[in-house]
């Protein structure tokens, strides 16, 4: 009977071992990553409209928002709404409360889909909002919208001499829902 080494008896159990886990690798199928599609994908524009008109004076504004997601490289075009109440004057600018928009679709297919936005964020005249599809077409989808306000930020020096401020534009540089 031949005599194995210690060493060569070893190295012959690590083979082994190393070889059981490598088939055992190559045959375990452990769950798959999912990869994020995207559903709609537009820009546009929005009108803002503030009542009472912004001023100095610091005071509840209710802002009503109408967007046009007229440009869509992915998904139907659509129109959303929505309202905020805060507290507003020419220059405490803020971003505003969490909302829920509106948006119907232009397709065939129609429908609504209804999206919880949090508080955004803001940077310059920049805004990005974050949130989720609650209810209707596209339930379940990550959203994420960002805008630039261009009319306000230009009439907040006419606002500081004395002409208040009840309407506002900007670009809707993006709005894409994934899921």
């Amino acid at each position: 009977m031949p005599h194995i080494s210690k060493t060569n008896y070893k190295r012959s159990a690590q083979t082994t071992v190393a070889a059981v886990l490598a088939a055992a690798a190559a045959m375990y199928v452990g769950p798959t990553a999912r990869a994020s599609s995207i559903d709609v994908e537009c820009v546009g524009s929005f009108s803002r409209t503030y009542s009472p008109a912004i001023t100095t004076t610091p005071q509840s504004i209710t802002a009503s928002e109408a967007n046009d997601y007229n440009t869509c490289v992915v998904g139907p075009a659509a129109t959303g709404a929505d309202t905020a109440t805060l507290t507003l004057a020419c220059v405490n600018v803020t971003a505003g409360p969490a909302t829920t928009e509106t948006i119907t679709w232009n397709d065939a297919t129609g429908g609504t889909s209804t999206i919880s936005w949090s508080p955004p964020t803001v940077a310059t005249a920049t805004v990005v909002f974050t949130g989720t599809v609650t209810a209707g077409r596209y339930v379940g989808d990550s959203a994420t919208k960002v805008t630039s306000g261009i009319s306000f930020f230009a009439a907040v020096a006419a606002c500081l001499l004395g002409t208040p401020v009840s309407s506002a534009t900007g670009l809707i540089d993006s709005l894409v829902l994934t899921q």
